[in-house]
């Protein structure tokens, strides 16, 4: 659900296989805050949750984040840890735009950064639970990943 507002973002854009334009990201970027108005005003904590997720799941601890630039503990616990799991899945599918990493590619793209994702955007302590729980991540994904 922390990408529900992708469906607010144009086809073209989503399935554009070359990079993104600097409007278009404007553009993409918007989906959390769509997400975040699909999913706020109920009264059950789970979706408050995923509203809080779906706005905050592209926020980095550094400051480099979107929407607002949150940085630290100004990012909800549950955004950080999505932000997290949402990188390693990005990484370990294929995308249109990119083949998929290995499990082992991924951890050590998170923890040691290539370029693009950088410990730095990262809670230390997510990412500590991450290196601690790296094994699980693979299978589960491997378990789901039809």
């Amino acid at each position: 659900m922390h990408d529900v507002g992708k469906i607010g973002v144009p086809d073209a854009i989503l399935r554009k296989q070359e990079g993104l334009t600097a409007e278009e990201f404007e553009v993409m970027k918007r989906h959390t805050i769509i997400g975040e108005r699909f999913l706020r005003g109920s009264s059950f904590p789970m979706l408050q949750m995923a509203a809080s997720i779906a706005r905050n799941h592209h926020e980095r601890w550094d400051g480099s984040g979107y929407p607002h630039g949150l940085r630290g503990e100004e990012i909800p616990l549950e955004a950080r840890i999505v932000m997290l799991v949402d990188q390693y899945d990005a990484l370990r599918c294929k995308r249109i735009y990119k083949q998929a990493f290995s499990h082992q590619e991924a951890c050590h793209i998170i923890g040691n950064g290539d370029g693009r994702t950088m410990p730095d955007h990262f809670d230390l302590r997510v990412l500590n639970a991450f290196r601690l729980q790296a094994g699980m991540f693979d299978t589960i994904f491997s378990e789901n990943s039809d």
